[in-house]
């Protein structure tokens, strides 16, 4: 794959005078939110209650009204049809007649009883359709769960070390916030010559390692060490554009797994919405755990980890009683599986996110996809289009990738920006940058068709314009 996306020097100079003419459109048409933004300053760092809400999309911070189906409202009366959908928290869309009822109702009855409420039994085997694992827990977020699916793994296998893959993201936890220094996997590297991600993590965890994705030799390189409690993976990487596992990588990871005594972690936090049942499911694969969250309660706050009938056995046997006479893993919170999360997840999983709706928004990807690689050809750009079902995205490069940092390398951050204000100005909120537009279940084909009419029409005065 070439090293640089496929963007000439005219196409970076065409692009930066629509930028430029883009951003000031889209303050003009923001004035209560600059206001709000000038205002809460004072009260929250940058103005915003969670650094994420400024951070991923390079425009001011919009300040929102409300949302309704697959549209969502700013404090300034703008409207814009969402393709972002929350990273996947709001898949389903917004104010959801049935959601909106089940909320009102629980919350009549009590959002938080502290106890076991009639739809957790519902919800797991609603899960366990999609993913086969018989037994599950609950946390409020899929970073919690892949923590606790983690210690279940240190538990299970008394080890400490954990394999994950570059380009991956799994969380704000500690053990998996760590790359090698070119983000590329290096299956030589111990866990000292590993780099933060982020800011404020301390030290790696010890034998905490990094690999290329789809490079199965060196994850059992790794593996055949001995010293993996688990394999943290996601069948499809989701956070630098889309790469797809090659044939052979899963069950390979399957097999050099179960050879060594390590868990296989399947993370289908974002997957979980591309395909009914996910990566697990359309890949025919058979994990030691699985963890997701996001939007499967529509919004509220939920995640989940499923495990097999023996990791569940070990769960059960640690157990701690009320005196603490016995050592218990380090599970659970005060608000996890409260009852409105549960109640909500009920509804959305058994009625909303049926095997049928999965099928039309894949439909629905394909569109997107197969329209973003017209548009491409039709202004004689060398582009591909991602595609996993529902999600689509960008590559700019005449191949798709298969590891981060050829993914990287098809990821411009001015197209991606230039293109999302654009849009943004026109009434389509984009994905972020690491992602691309995917289609919810609010989502019909003229929302498809509006993106990519937009679309075409912004490659229309890039390319006329260089």
């Amino acid at each position: 794959m070439d090293a640089k996306p496929r963007l000439t020097d005219a196409h970076r100079r065409a692009l930066a005078r629509i930028r430029e003419r883009e951003d000031a459109a889209f303050r003009a048409r923001v004035p209560t939110s600059l206001a709000m933004t000038a205002r809460a300053r004072s009260t929250m760092p940058g103005g915003v209650p969670t650094p994420w809400m400024a951070g991923f999309y390079r425009t001011p911070v919009l300040w929102l009204s409300h949302g309704s189906g697959p549209v969502f409202t700013d404090v300034d009366g703008n409207r814009y049809l969402d393709f972002n959908l929350g990273d996947m928290s709001t898949a389903l869309g917004y104010a959801h007649p049935r959601l909106t009822e089940t909320i009102a109702a629980q919350a009549a009855r009590g959002v938080q009883l502290f106890l076991p409420s009639e739809p957790a039994t519902a919800v797991c085997e609603q899960l366990r359709l999609r993913f086969t694992l018989p037994q599950w827990q609950f946390t409020l977020s899929a970073s919690t769960a892949n923590t606790e699916a983690l210690r279940i793994a240190r538990v299970a296998t008394g080890r400490q070390g954990v394999l994950l893959f570059a380009g991956k993201y799994h969380g704000q936890l500690q053990e998996t916030l760590w790359t090698t220094d070119d983000g590329s996997g290096d299956e030589s590297a111990g866990a000292d010559a590993l780099v933060p991600e982020q800011t404020g993590l301390g030290a790696p965890p010890p034998e905490l390692a990094v690999v290329a994705f789809n490079d199965l030799a060196a994850a059992e390189q790794v593996l055949d060490r001995r010293r993996c409690a688990a394999v943290l993976v996601e069948g499809v990487l989701t956070n630098c554009g889309t790469v797809l596992p090659e044939p052979g990588f899963l069950p390979g990871l399957r097999e050099a797994c179960t050879r060594t005594g390590t868990l296989l972690v399947m993370d289908e936090t974002h997957t979980q919405f591309d395909h009914y049942g996910g990566a697990v499911a359309h890949y025919d694969l058979s994990p030691d755990l699985v963890t997701g969250g996001k939007g499967i309660a529509g919004g509220i706050p939920i995640g989940t980890y499923g495990m097999t009938d023996a990791l569940a056995e070990l769960v059960d046997a640690a157990l701690a009683d009320e005196l603490g006479e016995t050592v218990g893993l380090a599970l659970g919170g005060t608000l996890f599986a409260n009852a409105l999360s549960l109640a909500c997840a009920d509804v959305v999983l058994t009625e909303l996110m049926t095997p049928a709706e999965h099928e039309r928004i894949g439909r629905l990807g394909t569109r997107l996809s197969d329209g973003i690689e017209a548009a491409a050809r039709a202004h004689e750009l060398p582009w591909r289009a991602h595609r996993f079902g529902a999600r689509s995205g960008y590559c700019l490069q005449p191949e798709l990738p298969r590891d981060a940092r050829e993914a990287h390398t098809g990821i411009d951050p001015l197209f991606s920006d230039t293109r999302r204000v654009y849009l943004a100005n026109r009434g389509v909120w984009d994905a972020i940058s690491s992602a691309g537009p995917h289609a919810g279940f609010a989502h019909d084909e003229a929302d498809i068709d509006l993106y990519l009419g937009l679309l075409g029409a912004f490659l229309d005065e890039l390319c006329d314009s260089s």
